[in-house]
Protein backbone atom coordinates (compact mmCIF):
# COMPACT_ATOMS: atom_id res chain seq x y z
CA UNK A 1 0.00 0.00 0.00
CA UNK A 2 1.48 3.31 -0.92
CA UNK A 3 2.77 5.60 1.73
CA UNK A 4 0.26 8.25 3.34
CA UNK A 5 0.79 12.04 2.96
CA UNK A 6 0.68 14.23 5.93
CA UNK A 7 -0.11 17.61 5.57
CA UNK A 8 1.77 20.04 8.20
CA UNK A 9 -0.09 23.88 8.20
CA UNK A 10 -1.52 25.73 10.50
CA UNK A 11 -4.20 27.40 8.08
CA UNK A 12 -6.59 25.62 7.05
CA UNK A 13 -10.57 26.55 6.43
CA UNK A 14 -12.14 28.18 8.12
CA UNK A 15 -9.64 30.55 8.14
CA UNK A 16 -9.32 32.81 5.55
CA UNK A 17 -6.32 33.33 3.27
CA UNK A 18 -4.35 32.51 0.60
CA UNK A 19 -2.04 29.40 3.03
CA UNK A 20 -5.02 28.18 4.20
CA UNK A 21 -7.06 27.58 0.41
CA UNK A 22 -4.07 26.42 -0.83
CA UNK A 23 -3.91 23.77 1.87
CA UNK A 24 -7.24 22.62 1.59
CA UNK A 25 -6.99 22.60 -2.47
CA UNK A 26 -3.52 20.84 -2.34
CA UNK A 27 -4.86 18.10 0.41
CA UNK A 28 -8.25 17.31 -1.54
CA UNK A 29 -5.97 16.72 -5.15
CA UNK A 30 -3.33 14.46 -3.57
CA UNK A 31 -5.94 13.20 -1.92
CA UNK A 32 -6.41 11.41 -5.62
CA UNK A 33 -3.34 10.25 -5.43
CA UNK A 34 -2.60 8.91 -1.79
CA UNK A 35 -4.32 8.93 1.50
CA UNK A 36 -4.09 12.15 2.58
CA UNK A 37 -4.19 13.68 6.78
CA UNK A 38 -3.33 17.68 7.65
CA UNK A 39 -2.21 18.41 10.75
CA UNK A 40 -3.25 21.37 11.94
CA UNK A 41 -4.87 23.95 14.17
CA UNK A 42 -7.95 23.66 16.22
CA UNK A 43 -11.32 24.49 14.53
CA UNK A 44 -10.71 23.59 11.18
CA UNK A 45 -13.00 22.44 8.73
CA UNK A 46 -13.86 18.71 8.59
CA UNK A 47 -13.39 17.22 4.62
CA UNK A 48 -15.04 14.11 3.20
CA UNK A 49 -11.70 13.96 0.88
CA UNK A 50 -8.79 13.82 3.43
CA UNK A 51 -8.56 13.37 7.61
CA UNK A 52 -8.43 16.88 9.50
CA UNK A 53 -6.27 16.05 12.74
CA UNK A 54 -6.77 19.60 14.27
CA UNK A 55 -4.94 19.48 17.71
CA UNK A 56 -1.84 21.69 17.51
CA UNK A 57 -2.80 24.34 19.53
CA UNK A 58 0.57 25.94 20.03
CA UNK A 59 2.91 25.90 17.31
CA UNK A 60 5.91 26.97 19.40
CA UNK A 61 5.19 23.76 21.40
CA UNK A 62 7.88 21.60 19.76
CA UNK A 63 7.59 18.00 21.79
CA UNK A 64 3.60 18.48 21.19
CA UNK A 65 3.87 18.76 17.21
CA UNK A 66 6.65 16.04 17.24
CA UNK A 67 4.26 13.82 19.24
CA UNK A 68 1.69 14.71 17.00
CA UNK A 69 3.69 13.54 14.09
CA UNK A 70 4.52 10.29 16.01
CA UNK A 71 0.76 9.51 15.82
CA UNK A 72 1.20 8.83 12.05
CA UNK A 73 2.27 5.51 10.16
CA UNK A 74 6.23 5.83 10.35
CA UNK A 75 6.34 5.58 6.75
CA UNK A 76 4.14 8.77 5.89
CA UNK A 77 5.54 11.19 3.82
CA UNK A 78 5.89 14.70 5.18
CA UNK A 79 4.77 17.51 3.44
CA UNK A 80 5.31 20.77 5.06
CA UNK A 81 3.91 24.27 4.43
CA UNK A 82 6.51 26.80 5.22
CA UNK A 83 5.99 30.35 5.56
CA UNK A 84 8.09 31.66 8.26
CA UNK A 85 4.88 33.88 9.82
CA UNK A 86 2.87 30.93 10.49
CA UNK A 87 4.88 29.50 13.27
CA UNK A 88 5.46 32.42 15.15
CA UNK A 89 5.38 36.13 15.29
CA UNK A 90 7.60 37.34 13.51
CA UNK A 91 8.58 34.12 11.78
CA UNK A 92 10.24 33.23 15.06
CA UNK A 93 9.76 29.94 15.75
CA UNK A 94 13.15 27.55 18.18
CA UNK A 95 11.51 24.40 17.49
CA UNK A 96 10.54 23.85 14.07
CA UNK A 97 13.78 23.56 12.45
CA UNK A 98 15.40 21.35 15.38
CA UNK A 99 12.21 19.36 15.24
CA UNK A 100 12.42 18.63 11.28
CA UNK A 101 16.44 18.17 11.36
CA UNK A 102 15.34 15.56 14.15
CA UNK A 103 13.31 13.77 11.94
CA UNK A 104 15.60 13.75 9.01
CA UNK A 105 18.10 12.07 11.48
CA UNK A 106 15.06 9.09 12.13
CA UNK A 107 15.25 8.23 8.30
CA UNK A 108 11.50 10.36 7.96
CA UNK A 109 10.72 11.55 4.21
CA UNK A 110 10.32 15.24 4.35
CA UNK A 111 9.62 17.36 1.91
CA UNK A 112 9.57 21.49 2.65
CA UNK A 113 7.06 23.74 0.28
CA UNK A 114 8.23 27.16 0.73
CA UNK A 115 6.03 30.00 -0.06
CA UNK A 116 8.16 32.24 1.47
CA UNK A 117 11.70 32.29 2.97
CA UNK A 118 13.04 35.28 4.86
CA UNK A 119 12.41 38.93 5.49
CA UNK A 120 14.85 41.49 3.84
CA UNK A 121 17.12 42.72 6.45
CA UNK A 122 16.05 45.80 7.71
CA UNK A 123 17.80 48.54 10.09
CA UNK A 124 15.09 48.50 12.66
CA UNK A 125 16.66 46.37 15.43
CA UNK A 126 13.84 43.88 15.52
CA UNK A 127 13.03 43.19 12.27
CA UNK A 128 16.68 43.05 11.53
CA UNK A 129 16.67 40.18 14.41
CA UNK A 130 13.52 38.37 12.46
CA UNK A 131 15.32 38.53 9.24
CA UNK A 132 18.57 36.95 10.57
CA UNK A 133 16.67 34.42 12.58
CA UNK A 134 14.82 33.11 8.99
CA UNK A 135 17.77 32.91 7.78
CA UNK A 136 19.74 30.86 10.05
CA UNK A 137 16.23 28.57 10.08
CA UNK A 138 16.20 27.90 6.38
CA UNK A 139 19.76 26.94 6.64
CA UNK A 140 18.68 24.29 9.08
CA UNK A 141 15.90 23.36 7.34
CA UNK A 142 17.28 23.26 3.84
CA UNK A 143 20.03 20.15 5.54
CA UNK A 144 17.09 18.05 6.70
CA UNK A 145 14.61 18.10 3.74
CA UNK A 146 14.48 15.18 1.11
CA UNK A 147 13.03 17.93 -1.14
CA UNK A 148 12.24 21.44 -1.48
CA UNK A 149 9.29 22.94 -3.57
CA UNK A 150 10.24 26.88 -4.35
CA UNK A 151 7.11 28.79 -5.38
CA UNK A 152 9.11 31.38 -6.73
CA UNK A 153 11.38 30.76 -9.64
CA UNK A 154 13.54 33.83 -9.51
CA UNK A 155 14.33 32.56 -5.73
CA UNK A 156 15.28 29.30 -7.08
CA UNK A 157 17.71 31.29 -9.50
CA UNK A 158 19.47 33.28 -7.45
CA UNK A 159 19.54 30.36 -4.19
CA UNK A 160 21.23 27.72 -6.49
CA UNK A 161 24.68 28.42 -5.93
CA UNK A 162 24.94 29.37 -2.01
CA UNK A 163 21.68 26.07 -1.55
CA UNK A 164 24.53 23.82 -2.72
CA UNK A 165 25.20 22.68 0.93
CA UNK A 166 22.14 21.13 1.16
CA UNK A 167 20.99 17.36 0.18
CA UNK A 168 17.85 18.14 -0.87
CA UNK A 169 16.71 18.48 -4.51
CA UNK A 170 14.84 21.98 -5.15
CA UNK A 171 12.24 22.37 -8.05
CA UNK A 172 9.64 25.16 -8.57
CA UNK A 173 5.82 24.34 -7.68
CA UNK A 174 3.44 26.92 -8.60
CA UNK A 175 0.52 28.26 -6.79
CA UNK A 176 -2.53 27.72 -8.37
CA UNK A 177 -5.95 29.33 -8.62
CA UNK A 178 -7.74 28.74 -5.12
CA UNK A 179 -11.23 29.67 -7.37
CA UNK A 180 -12.97 27.26 -9.86
CA UNK A 181 -13.97 28.65 -13.34
CA UNK A 182 -17.99 28.67 -12.85
CA UNK A 183 -19.68 28.12 -16.71
CA UNK A 184 -21.25 31.53 -17.22
CA UNK A 185 -23.90 32.13 -20.23
CA UNK A 186 -22.79 34.09 -23.69
CA UNK A 187 -23.99 37.10 -22.26
CA UNK A 188 -22.62 36.68 -19.14
CA UNK A 189 -20.26 40.27 -19.20
CA UNK A 190 -23.21 42.24 -20.11
CA UNK A 191 -25.19 40.80 -17.61
CA UNK A 192 -22.65 41.66 -15.32
CA UNK A 193 -22.35 45.16 -16.19
CA UNK A 194 -25.42 45.74 -15.32
CA UNK A 195 -25.64 44.24 -11.74
CA UNK A 196 -23.17 46.80 -10.75
CA UNK A 197 -25.03 49.56 -12.65
CA UNK A 198 -22.77 50.04 -15.84
CA UNK A 199 -23.63 50.06 -19.75
CA UNK A 200 -22.28 47.40 -21.73
CA UNK A 201 -20.26 49.90 -23.47
CA UNK A 202 -18.65 50.60 -20.42
CA UNK A 203 -14.46 48.93 -20.04
CA UNK A 204 -13.79 47.61 -16.97
CA UNK A 205 -10.45 47.24 -15.32
CA UNK A 206 -10.11 45.44 -11.67
CA UNK A 207 -7.90 44.81 -9.17
CA UNK A 208 -8.28 41.83 -7.07
CA UNK A 209 -6.60 40.38 -3.81
CA UNK A 210 -6.15 41.87 -0.55
CA UNK A 211 -4.90 45.28 -0.44
CA UNK A 212 -1.28 46.22 0.83
CA UNK A 213 1.29 49.00 -0.33
CA UNK A 214 3.66 45.87 -1.60
CA UNK A 215 0.71 45.20 -4.34
CA UNK A 216 0.73 48.90 -5.63
CA UNK A 217 -2.62 50.43 -5.31
CA UNK A 218 -2.03 53.67 -6.17
CA UNK A 219 -1.05 52.57 -9.36
CA UNK A 220 -4.22 50.82 -10.26
CA UNK A 221 -6.38 53.77 -9.73
CA UNK A 222 -4.07 56.62 -11.62
CA UNK A 223 -4.37 53.45 -14.22
CA UNK A 224 -8.14 53.99 -13.99
CA UNK A 225 -7.65 57.28 -14.59
CA UNK A 226 -5.55 57.86 -17.54
CA UNK A 227 -8.11 55.51 -18.69
CA UNK A 228 -10.60 57.78 -18.76
CA UNK A 229 -8.40 61.17 -19.25
CA UNK A 230 -8.18 58.93 -22.81
CA UNK A 231 -11.45 59.31 -23.47
CA UNK A 232 -12.50 55.70 -23.18
CA UNK A 233 -15.09 55.56 -20.47
CA UNK A 234 -13.98 53.00 -17.65
CA UNK A 235 -14.96 51.76 -14.42
CA UNK A 236 -12.83 50.40 -11.49
CA UNK A 237 -13.78 47.15 -9.69
CA UNK A 238 -11.80 46.12 -6.56
CA UNK A 239 -12.48 42.66 -5.30
CA UNK A 240 -11.06 41.01 -1.92
CA UNK A 241 -11.44 44.57 -0.06
CA UNK A 242 -13.04 48.22 -0.37
CA UNK A 243 -10.56 50.74 -0.11
CA UNK A 244 -11.96 54.49 0.12
CA UNK A 245 -9.11 56.98 -1.76
CA UNK A 246 -10.29 60.06 -2.19
CA UNK A 247 -12.18 60.50 -5.45
CA UNK A 248 -12.43 63.47 -7.92
CA UNK A 249 -16.11 64.45 -8.95
CA UNK A 250 -18.23 61.82 -10.88
CA UNK A 251 -15.07 59.27 -10.21
CA UNK A 252 -17.56 57.57 -7.70
CA UNK A 253 -20.23 56.96 -10.49
CA UNK A 254 -17.38 54.56 -11.91
CA UNK A 255 -16.17 53.29 -8.88
CA UNK A 256 -17.07 49.56 -7.57
CA UNK A 257 -15.03 48.44 -4.42
CA UNK A 258 -16.79 44.56 -3.76
CA UNK A 259 -15.14 43.67 -1.31
CA UNK A 260 -14.71 39.82 -0.33
CA UNK A 261 -16.41 37.34 -2.66
CA UNK A 262 -17.57 33.61 -2.49
CA UNK A 263 -15.62 31.76 -4.97
CA UNK A 264 -18.42 32.02 -7.51
CA UNK A 265 -18.95 35.80 -7.34
CA UNK A 266 -14.99 35.68 -8.66
CA UNK A 267 -15.21 33.92 -10.76
CA UNK A 268 -18.27 35.45 -12.44
CA UNK A 269 -15.46 38.76 -12.38
CA UNK A 270 -12.70 37.31 -13.38
CA UNK A 271 -15.20 36.33 -16.45
CA UNK A 272 -16.30 39.51 -17.10
CA UNK A 273 -13.83 42.42 -16.76
CA UNK A 274 -11.52 43.96 -19.76
CA UNK A 275 -8.35 43.90 -17.80
CA UNK A 276 -6.94 42.82 -14.02
CA UNK A 277 -4.34 45.06 -12.59
CA UNK A 278 -1.96 43.50 -10.35
CA UNK A 279 1.62 46.05 -10.07
CA UNK A 280 3.41 43.77 -7.09
CA UNK A 281 6.30 45.90 -6.08
CA UNK A 282 8.58 42.99 -6.36
CA UNK A 283 7.30 41.90 -9.77
CA UNK A 284 5.12 38.94 -10.89
CA UNK A 285 6.04 35.15 -9.51
CA UNK A 286 4.73 32.29 -9.50
CA UNK A 287 3.37 32.34 -5.93
CA UNK A 288 0.85 34.98 -6.38
CA UNK A 289 -2.60 32.98 -6.67
CA UNK A 290 -4.29 36.10 -7.93
CA UNK A 291 -1.99 36.11 -11.19
CA UNK A 292 -2.81 32.31 -11.41
CA UNK A 293 -6.91 32.43 -10.96
CA UNK A 294 -6.51 35.10 -13.69
CA UNK A 295 -4.90 32.72 -16.18
CA UNK A 296 -7.27 30.04 -15.01
CA UNK A 297 -10.25 32.17 -16.11
CA UNK A 298 -8.71 33.70 -19.10
CA UNK A 299 -8.42 37.30 -18.04
CA UNK A 300 -5.79 39.48 -19.63
CA UNK A 301 -3.43 40.82 -17.00
CA UNK A 302 -1.36 43.47 -16.70
CA UNK A 303 1.55 43.25 -14.02
CA UNK A 304 4.85 44.10 -13.08
CA UNK A 305 8.59 42.08 -13.43
CA UNK A 306 10.85 42.77 -10.43
CA UNK A 307 13.42 41.23 -8.50
CA UNK A 308 10.77 38.16 -7.78
CA UNK A 309 10.23 37.30 -11.48
CA UNK A 310 11.99 34.78 -13.21
CA UNK A 311 13.10 34.17 -16.61
CA UNK A 312 9.98 31.69 -17.11
CA UNK A 313 7.64 34.60 -16.40
CA UNK A 314 9.66 37.75 -17.62
CA UNK A 315 9.35 36.30 -21.70
CA UNK A 316 5.72 34.73 -21.25
CA UNK A 317 3.62 35.83 -24.02
CA UNK A 318 0.39 35.51 -22.25
CA UNK A 319 0.85 38.23 -19.60
CA UNK A 320 1.58 42.32 -20.56
CA UNK A 321 4.58 43.20 -18.40
CA UNK A 322 5.76 46.50 -17.27
CA UNK A 323 9.34 47.21 -15.07
CA UNK A 324 7.76 47.57 -11.61
CA UNK A 325 9.86 50.64 -11.08
CA UNK A 326 8.10 53.41 -12.43
CA UNK A 327 3.95 54.07 -12.45
CA UNK A 328 3.77 56.23 -15.65
CA UNK A 329 4.67 53.34 -18.63
CA UNK A 330 2.56 51.38 -16.42
CA UNK A 331 -0.53 53.52 -16.78
CA UNK A 332 -0.02 53.78 -20.86
CA UNK A 333 0.42 49.92 -21.02
CA UNK A 334 -3.17 50.14 -19.43
CA UNK A 335 -4.41 52.43 -21.84
CA UNK A 336 -3.00 51.19 -24.40
CA UNK A 337 -4.35 47.26 -23.86
CA UNK A 338 -7.88 48.77 -22.62
CA UNK A 339 -8.36 50.13 -26.75
CA UNK A 340 -6.79 46.85 -28.35
CA UNK A 341 -9.31 43.95 -27.88
CA UNK A 342 -7.20 41.65 -30.41
CA UNK A 343 -4.24 41.64 -27.81
CA UNK A 344 -6.35 41.26 -25.07
CA UNK A 345 -8.55 37.85 -27.07
CA UNK A 346 -5.26 36.42 -27.58
CA UNK A 347 -3.46 37.11 -24.03
CA UNK A 348 -7.14 35.65 -22.51
CA UNK A 349 -6.61 31.72 -24.78
CA UNK A 350 -2.45 32.09 -24.40
CA UNK A 351 -3.20 31.71 -20.45
CA UNK A 352 -5.92 29.32 -20.26
CA UNK A 353 -3.52 26.84 -22.31
CA UNK A 354 -0.52 28.23 -19.76
CA UNK A 355 -2.83 27.39 -16.51
CA UNK A 356 -3.40 23.79 -17.85
CA UNK A 357 -0.28 23.09 -18.74
CA UNK A 358 1.86 24.26 -16.32
CA UNK A 359 0.07 25.91 -13.26
CA UNK A 360 -3.19 23.90 -12.25
CA UNK A 361 -3.85 21.74 -8.96
CA UNK A 362 -3.48 18.50 -11.14
CA UNK A 363 0.07 19.51 -13.05
CA UNK A 364 0.92 20.46 -9.21
CA UNK A 365 0.08 17.25 -7.54
CA UNK A 366 2.28 14.73 -10.54
CA UNK A 367 5.13 16.93 -9.92
CA UNK A 368 5.16 16.75 -5.94
CA UNK A 369 3.95 12.86 -6.47
CA UNK A 370 7.11 12.32 -9.12
CA UNK A 371 9.19 13.45 -6.51
CA UNK A 372 7.46 11.64 -3.42
CA UNK A 373 7.43 8.55 -5.81
CA UNK A 374 11.83 9.18 -6.31
CA UNK A 375 12.27 9.80 -2.74
CA UNK A 376 10.80 6.18 -1.90
CA UNK A 377 12.58 4.55 -4.89
CA UNK A 378 15.70 6.13 -4.99
CA UNK A 379 15.44 7.70 -8.03
CA UNK A 380 15.02 11.29 -8.59
CA UNK A 381 12.92 12.22 -11.69
CA UNK A 382 15.02 13.23 -14.63
CA UNK A 383 13.36 16.67 -15.38
CA UNK A 384 13.41 17.57 -11.20
CA UNK A 385 17.50 16.92 -11.29
CA UNK A 386 17.22 20.09 -13.84
CA UNK A 387 15.01 21.64 -11.78
CA UNK A 388 13.46 22.85 -14.87
CA UNK A 389 10.20 25.27 -14.02
CA UNK A 390 7.51 25.62 -16.16
CA UNK A 391 7.96 27.65 -19.00
CA UNK A 392 4.62 28.82 -20.00
CA UNK A 393 5.41 29.68 -23.36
Amino acid sequence: MPSPLVIVSPLLPPLRGGLADHTAHLARTLSKHRHVHVLTSPGATASPAFDVVDRISDWQDGRALEKALEGFPADSVLLWQYVPHMYGRGGVNLALAPLIGRLHRRGRRQVVIAHEIRAPLHWKPHWLFYALFHRLAWKRIRRSAQAIAISTEAWLERGRKSWSDSPAEFFVLPSPSNFPVVPMPADHRDQWRASLGLSPDTAVLAYFGTLSATKQPGWVFESWRAANRSGRRTALVVIGGKPTPHLAAGEDRLYRPLGYLDESSVSQALQAIDLLLLPFDDGVSERRTTITAGLAHGTPILTTTGISTGNSLRSARFLATVSAGDPLPYQAAAVRLLNDPTTRAAMSSLAVDAYHRDYSWEVVAERLMRRIAGMESGIVPREELETRPPTGH
